[in-house]
């Protein structure tokens, strides 16, 4: 077979094809039965064209793969509304021709029955797309895989055409051609066309007019079982429908969860995330980018792909490529062949891939590193879908390290016993941090669930963002707790971060749930040629939000708060300088002198007294200083961090700045 041209349909426009909702319904509860319900499952799935196409092309293994399975169904798109009317009649025409094909090859003993089936149901496949990315070359194209022989796409493609132009055709597109007439032309069995068709398959009118009307009751039936019958009339419950639709999406992703947990290391992931690409959004051709010790972006060996890629090597800052800008930005960069400014190295990756259009997406990989994901043929505006960020979530938290054994060793037999500790046991710990991640998995799905129910509110958006942000902080958080004391960690990947973003985005944070409630009025002198520094915008937010919690707590019955951001020269060095300045009654000589040790604290509850400790201990790690100032009216912290060119010379080699502007 020749090579299909770019024009040709992808399986990714297949997986935007319409699906019967009943025969979705029936397929997952037979999923659920497990393994008992294997035949029946197939029986089911067999009766949806686009379903069964899909599962065929994708072949996933029903025993190892059902939770894969139960994502792809809970994340097909199905008929609804008014479009189930017209759906319906496509639908029983796809059943009809299938049905009577598979009844016509197994009288005449010429062809393959079940390939019969599979090109009757296929035969008007195109009409299921409710979008389609580019116009589709046939529908035929999607069946090249099943057959090499290209029979059953012929049968496909042919299957329109005049009978006497297939006279000497193979028999199965003859066998299709023959039941489409009969099926779709009232009285054909009476026409000369079609009796000598039959003639030559050894079939006469009266058996043809047997078969097609057993065909005919076999529709009906399958119509009634998965409420698509002629009577079917549109349903009013739009809200109910996208309700339905939206937990069917949290289902999917609960379903992912559990596919991707099945993975035991980094290896595996990919596999998985391999599966997943090619099942939810026929994604077949894949590779993996990541920076090279010279900071340019080069094939890695974690997802395999045509070997000419690696020798290339894009450097980070090239902003006609896709790929940096997908890194660069942290969103989805699309690409497509033959655009007149686009650069060369994207159009050579579409080569060797050999699609015709590619999306890339940022992936935070298990080295610390953060690589570029490129989906070849992807369909326009992939990256918006819940779904699709949500198997990117998924598989960037399976690659995180998994918790690591920290049980103290097991004490002589003899051994004296230990004094008592109010430490809690490492095992405890483990354990407990192991269990944290259901909960922000939770947290973090239903957000992703509220944000779709809430629609595209610019401000209600952020206010989300926010809170996925802070969830994907304490996440972590929690995840660098496993790291042993005694290992080195993993180089830190700094970003260029605007300090003026997260000022204003910690005091959005923190409105309502920590000035308000609080009677504390906010404050912000945000200088705006601060310009954005090389840092881990997670532990500056920490630090600012520890020192504006303990302004809070100090102002006890309210007060007011000042953040503020400027430029300084100091000693000659240009410093961003951020102060936090409140209104209350000052810090106590005897607590100023002790200010930044780690002591028990006064304040009684869930303090430490360890909050200015790690605050200044996280500055100090940015190359910066923290230092207070304390009156009867009011208490300032000052923050001095350098700015890019004062710490380019300090910056290690081992970090890497990833230039992001938050």
């Amino acid at each position: 077979m020749q090579e299909l041209s770019h024009n040709s349909l992808k399986k990714s426009a297949l997986t935007a094809g319409l699906c019967a909702p009943g025969v979705v319904a029936e397929a997952l509860e037979q999923l659920m039965r497990g393994a008992v319900a294997q035949a029946e499952f197939a029986a089911c799935v067999r009766c949806d064209p686009v379903l069964a196409l899909r599962l065929r092309l994708h072949a996933a293994d029903f025993d190892s793969q059902q939770d894969l399975l139960r994502a792809l169904l809970l994340a097909a798109p199905v008929a609804s509304g008014a479009a189930q009317l017209s759906y319906a009649a496509r639908w029983r025409q796809s059943i009809g021709v299938a049905h009577l094909a598979q009844a016509l090859a197994l009288r005449a003993g010429v062809a393959d029955a079940e390939a019969a089936w599979i090109a009757g149901l296929a035969h008007n496949l195109a009409d299921y797309l409710d979008i389609a990315p580019t116009p589709p070359a046939h529908a035929a194209d999607w069946l090249v895989e099943l057959d090499p022989d290209g029979w059953l796409a012929d049968a496909v493609r042919y299957h329109a055409q005049p009978l006497v132009r297939g006279r000497a055709a193979h028999p199965l597109v003859r066998i299709v051609q023959l039941a489409y007439q009969l099926t779709t032309r009232a009285d054909a069995v009476d026409s000369v066309d079609v009796r000598a068709a039959l003639a030559a398959l050894q079939l006469g009118a009266g058996e043809a007019a047997q078969l097609l009307g057993d065909s005919q009751t076999q529709t009906r039936q399958l119509a009634q079982r998965f409420g698509l019958a002629d009577a079917l009339a549109p349903t009013s419950g739009g809200g109910f429908e996208r309700l339905a639709r939206l937990y069917a999406a949290q289902a999917a992703q609960s379903a992912l969860h559990s596919h991707f947990r099945q993975a035991s290391g980094s290896g595996q992931v990919f596999a998985l995330l391999r599966d997943a690409l090619r099942a939810l959004f026929g994604i077949e051709h894949v590779c993996l980018f990541a920076p090279a010790g010279d900071g340019s972006l080069q094939m890695t060996q974690l997802i395999p792909a045509a070997a000419g890629l690696s020798a290339l090597a894009i450097p980070p800052d090239d902003a006609h490529s896709t790929l940096p800008r997908a890194l660069a930005r942290n969103a989805p960069q699309q690409f497509v062949r033959g655009e007149t400014d686009a650069a060369l190295v994207d159009e050579q990756i579409a080569r060797l891939l050999d699609v015709a259009r590619f999306m890339c997406q940022s992936l935070a990989l298990s080295d610390g590193r953060t690589g570029v994901l490129v989906a070849g043929d992807a369909l326009p505006g992939l990256g918006a879908l819940p779904l699709w960020r949500f198997t990117l979530a998924e598989c960037a938290e399976a690659l995180m390290p998994l918790p690591l054994a920290m049980s103290a060793p097991a004490q002589p037999i003899h051994a004296a016993p230990a004094a008592p500790s109010d430490d809690i046991p490492r095992d405890r710990v483990r354990r407990a941090i192991h269990e944290v991640a259901n909960p922000l998995t939770i947290m973090r799905n239903y957000l992703n669930l509220l944000s779709d129910r809430l629609g595209a509110d610019s401000a209600v958006q952020r206010d989300l963002g926010i809170i996925s942000d802070e969830i994907e902080r304490v996440a972590r958080i929690v995840r660098g707790i496993t790291a042993v004391e005694e290992s080195a960690p993993p180089a830190a990947a700094l970003e260029l971060v605007s300090v003026n973003s997260v000022v204003s985005e910690l005091v959005r944070m923190s409105l309502g749930t920590l000035f308000a409630p609080n009677k504390v009025n906010v404050q912000i002198d945000l200088n705006p040629d601060v310009p954005p520094l090389p840092l881990q915008k997670d532990l500056l937010k920490q630090v600012l939000f520890n020192l504006a919690k303990n302004a809070v707590e100090a102002m006890h019955g309210g007060g007011h708060l000042k953040f503020t951001t400027r430029l300084a020269d100091v000693d000659g060095l240009r410093q961003v300088e951020i102060e936090v300045a409140d209104t209350g009654p000052g810090l106590p000589p005897a607590v100023a002198s002790h200010l930044f040790e780690p002591v028990v604290s006064e304040k009684g509850g869930d303090h430490a007294g360890l909050g200015l400790t790690i605050s200044r201990s996280l500055i100090e790690r940015m190359s910066g200083h923290l230092s207070c100032t304390s009156t009867p009216q009011g208490t300032h912290f000052l923050i001095r961090l350098p700015t890019l060119h004062n710490s380019e010379a300090s910056l290690d080699n081992t970090l890497r700045v990833n230039v992001t502007r938050i």
